[in-house]
């Protein structure tokens, strides 16, 4: 089974729903102020998509400020627990910039420690590392990123990369649950530049497609992304 993830702008979620499409999973970054804590209408298209598909895994980004803050805004705080209420599969990582490898390693430490230093009630599961440089050069590095979640999350923990491109280093796929391999413009997506192997499996590959189309030809793109 062809597994994959595909994102879609949030207006886009609200009418479409995510119907019928199967074992294919939605990545999302909710890169939008949540609002007044218990309404949480910046997210709600997002909470009316995971109501109406409580089987589809969704995987939400959330990125208060660039990266995290020491104390979320209240809405954060409200919205969050909200989000996970409605199903069980329902997964929330913070984001973190890795500058691809020129960041300094404290300071992307640091960035996950103080998501971790986040209330339980609120504080995500796991982390993605955007800006990944997946290269050879770079698998100790990216190792030390992603055991630093193991930790602070023993046993739930979820660790995304976001190099964007296709990865040729079979480490990554070791180390990491989910690596975005395509982020492109929807009309450049072309499902043949996707590697797919046994070492770079389908099931851990996601693909971020942003600037499409409205209404969004739903049913063609998920063919594209979950088909025997």
């Amino acid at each position: 089974m062809f597994y994959s993830k595909l994102l879609l702008p949030a207006i886009l979620l609200q009418s479409l729903y995510f119907t019928n499409v199967g074992s294919t999973g939605a990545i999302f970054p909710l890169y939008i102020f949540p609002g007044d804590p218990g309404i949480c209408a910046g997210w709600s298209a997002v909470l009316d998509s995971i109501s109406a598909n409580p089987t589809l895994p969704f995987y939400l980004i959330v990125n208060p400020n660039s990266g995290p803050v020491d104390t979320p805004d209240p809405g954060y705080q409200s919205c969050i627990p909200q989000v996970r209420s409605l199903s069980d599969n329902v997964k929330v990582v913070g984001y973190v910039a890795t500058g691809y490898g020129s960041k300094a390693s404290s300071d992307v430490l640091n960035e996950v420690t103080t998501y971790m230093n986040w209330d339980v009630s609120y504080r995500p599961t796991g982390i993605f590392f955007d800006e990944t440089n997946a290269t050879a050069d770079h698998v100790q590095l990216y190792t030390s990123y992603a055991a630093q979640v193991r930790q602070d999350v023993p046993g739930d923990s979820f660790v995304i990369l976001n190099p964007g491109i296709p990865v040729s280093v079979d480490d990554y796929f070791t180390i990491s649950d989910m690596i975005v391999t395509t982020e492109t413009f929807f009309d450049d997506f072309d499902p043949a530049s996707l590697e797919i192997s046994g070492t770079k499996p389908a099931s851990k590959q996601a693909v971020i497609l942003h600037t499409g189309p409205q209404p969004f030809p739903l049913p063609s793109s998920m063919r594209w992304l979950a088909s025997d």
